[in-house]
């Protein structure tokens, strides 16, 4: 592949900072120098992003709207705006005052008095270039920085008010807004003499319809403008025409819904098609081309196929031509037909008749043979190599696939997002987005960005290279570990992670069957209606996660076991333990650094609510209302039996419970070499150390008896019920 070639001649995207756009207050986007992913669940930005991208760096028109606003920001400013237009059409005034008393007020003609502007929608760009490879001409004119270390560019995009459009739109809808206050006036006098709740539903419908309205004059009124900057993007000098900005990039765009279908019906031919505008692009095929147009009406004209065309046509409309002559004073001259043949011609044609087949031993098979998802991803590749013919190395050359995965399956989709990871790497810059769990476990984390909802109306975008990045430079060898041990996870398949509402970490099989059925009863129904991933890890390393979860503010909740000294069987013994928990001792350490963790302490750390980091992180175990156990299937079998650890039952009496219960779990007839009787004496543990070989029995016996509500362990029900909310 091509992992070893260098970036040749093309000057390179750092990043995108995006302000104050739809439900982003700030996203920051960094890219690499191939390609960059960009992960997130359905609806959680990807694609707002990728239309702010296309509007500034492409489009012509000016398609902004109130809708790109955060609402934060709009309410803001509508809340202060409001009354200033109310006192204005209240007062009577005229519309030759507008300027001076309600435009002046918010952007003032003086520059020295504050304005009163709504925070829209603003980019920045950053730039680079390696001045060994790159040509700048077309950027040199835009050089803030004089010092030869400096190899950057900054760009600043934004969308502004303008005081004359704003006056403009102001004074056509002068005559909507008065009458518009005016009826609330009316509305509001009526109301001093009743209480009719209508008046008031009426009053509060229309003013929130008229501040609408004057957000949306506002909106109107914007303009966009293009700067170039310096670092800070605080000395700025404007483009004379954002054309001048636009022209210095290069980017593609390939939407996530392509006119493809493999319905036999089909006849559009997509993919030959692409393969036709992609051979365009080579100069040999134009001079072909271009040869043709005389070579086709050659034979036409040798075989008097035109002269057949016009006799057979013309005869037949001479008496219909000669009654409609008399319309218009005989004067419609003499019908002819003539034959043009152009290159757009020939190439239309040549679209028209070319068909992509596959050879499969011999037999051709058609377009749709293949699949959907094969199609698409072939479809995607022609796309890529046509936009790569048309690179412009004096540009910031890019391109944008909006979710590739459509219609492939996980296999398929691995192999084509490491096909692009590899054939781009370095060779062209490319933002790819997915909602993909294959697709993100493929690339890890190293070319990772993810965007994830962070309240209502609101995302985050998160660079999880960063990192991975700040863990391999730091000089503690743990966090080098943990660096490795991200990469294995991504591997293994825990990358759901990145799309979940919700996590779960759990240590082993037991768990897992355990609480997928406990989250089907009805106590727990909102959290079964979220994304929550399933996270499979053991409790040495649960705390390893700690850096992702806050990172992601992902809300997770770690299911471990508390683990103290097995013989310990007395309440006294039980809380004096230590024990061997890696995550449980991490967490206590963070609040209670200098103590030990003795089971004592844990209790009362988790009575106190300590176990619960920032509501983000609740670390659940076993403690005394579980009567003391040390396991998840002690804590079961001493709810259900209602006991704790520390009592003893004849073996007879278990017995007698596993047959009551129907629980399948194994009684010891040895202990230490001895055999044992009816009538001594077993431990839950002893129970618990027989049944050890078949746990997931054990768990299958509690499914299938339906007893996991009446089983279910308080450490685990508090934890569940704290990761509802």
């Amino acid at each position: 592949m091509l992992n070893d070639r260098k970036r040749g001649g093309q000057v390179k995207l750092e990043n995108i900072i995006i302000e104050n756009y739809r439900q982003f207050d700030t996203a920051e986007l960094a890219f690499d120098q191939g390609i960059t992913i960009l992960a997130g669940a359905n609806n959680s930005g990807k694609t707002s992003l990728i239309n702010l991208i296309r509007s500034v760096f492409v489009d012509e028109k000016n398609d902004y709207s109130v809708s790109d606003i955060p609402a934060k920001n709009m309410q803001e400013w509508i809340d202060w705006g409001y009354p200033v237009f109310a006192d204005f059409f209240k007062s009577g005034k005229s519309v030759d005052t507008i300027d001076a008393e309600l435009v002046n007020l918010i952007i003032p003609e003086d520059d020295t008095v504050p304005s009163h502007l709504m925070n829209t929608t603003c980019v920045k760009i950053h730039v680079s270039y390696d001045p060994d490879i790159d040509d700048i001409k077309m950027f040199a004119d835009y050089i803030m920085d004089l010092d030869e270390e400096v190899h950057d560019f900054y760009f600043l995009f934004d969308y502004e008010v303008t005081r004359s459009k704003f006056l403009r739109a102001i004074t056509d809808n002068y005559d909507k807004l008065k009458r518009r206050f005016d009826e609330i006036e009316e509305y509001k006098i009526k109301l001093l003499s009743s209480s009719d709740e209508n008046l008031e539903n009426n009053i509060e419908v229309k003013e929130r319809y008229l501040k609408q309205l004057i957000v949306s004059i506002y909106v109107k009124s914007m303009v966009t403008f293009g700067y170039f900057c310096d670092k800070e993007f605080k000395n700025k000098c404007r483009f004379d025409d954002i054309k001048e900005f636009r022209k210095l990039f290069h980017f593609c765009f390939i939407k996530a819904s392509r006119p493809l279908d493999d319905d036999e019906l089909d006849h559009s031919h997509m993919l030959s098609k692409q393969m036709i505008r992609m051979v365009k692009l080579d100069d040999g095929w134009n001079e072909l081309v271009e040869r043709l147009p005389d070579e086709l009406l050659k034979p036409i004209q040798e075989k008097k196929i035109d002269k057949t065309v016009r006799d057979t046509s013309l005869k037949s409309l001479k008496d219909t031509i000669n009654a409609l002559e008399q319309t218009n004073g005989g004067k419609s001259g003499e019908l002819m037909l003539d034959m043009q043949v152009t290159e757009d011609d020939i190439s239309e044609l040549l679209q028209r008749i070319t068909t992509a087949t596959y050879n499969v031993d011999g037999y051709y098979l058609g377009e749709s043979s293949q699949g959907l998802g094969y199609s698409n991803m072939i479809y995607i590749h022609l796309q890529l190599k046509e936009y790569e013919k048309r690179v412009d190395p004096l540009k910031v050359n890019m391109f944008f696939l909006e979710e590739p995965e459509s219609h492939m399956h996980p296999q398929m989709q691995q192999v084509f997002i490491k096909y692009l990871m590899d054939y781009y790497h370095t060779k062209l810059q490319g933002l790819i987005t997915t909602h993909s769990n294959e697709m993100v476990r493929t690339v890890g984390l190293s070319h990772l960005r993810v965007i994830r909802h962070a309240g209502n109306f609101k995302s985050k975008l998160y660079d999880l290279s960063t990192l991975l990045k700040n863990l391999k430079k730091s000089e503690n060898l743990s966090d080098k570990e943990l660096a490795n041990f991200f990469d294995w996870f991504f591997e293994i398949g825990y990358s759901e992670i990145v799309f979940a509402d919700k996590a779960i970490f759990y240590e082993g099989d037991t768990e897992r069957l355990f609480i997928r059925k406990a989250m089907t009863l009805e106590k727990y129904k909102k959290l079964s209606q979220q994304y929550v991933a399933f996270i499979q890890v053991g409790g040495a390393y649960a705390k390893n996660y700690e850096k992702l979860i806050r990172l992601l503010g992902i809300k997770s909740l770690i299911i471990t076991d508390i683990d103290y000294e097995k013989e310990k069987l007395t309440v006294a013994d039980i809380e004096d333990s230590t024990i061997t928990n890696a995550s449980i001792k991490h967490f206590y350490s963070l609040n209670h650094p200098t103590d030990n963790a003795l089971v004592k302490n844990l209790y009362a750390w988790k009575n106190t609510k300590e176990n619960i980091m920032d509501n983000l992180i609740y670390i659940c175990f076993q403690t005394d209302h579980d009567g003391y156990a040390r396991t998840l299937e002690e804590a079961m079998l001493n709810k259900y039996f209602s006991m704790s650890v520390t009592d003893l039952y004849k073996k007879s009496e278990w017995v007698q419970k596993r047959n009551d219960s129907k629980l399948d779990f194994s009684i010891p007839n040895k202990k230490n070499d001895k055999k044992i009787s009816d009538e001594d004496m077993v431990s839950i543990r002893d129970i618990l150390a027989s049944t050890s070989g078949n746990k997931t029995d054990f768990m299958y016996s509690i499914i299938m008896n339906g007893y996991v509500e009446n089983i279910m362990p308080e450490y685990i029900d508090g934890g569940l019920l704290w990761l509802m909310q």
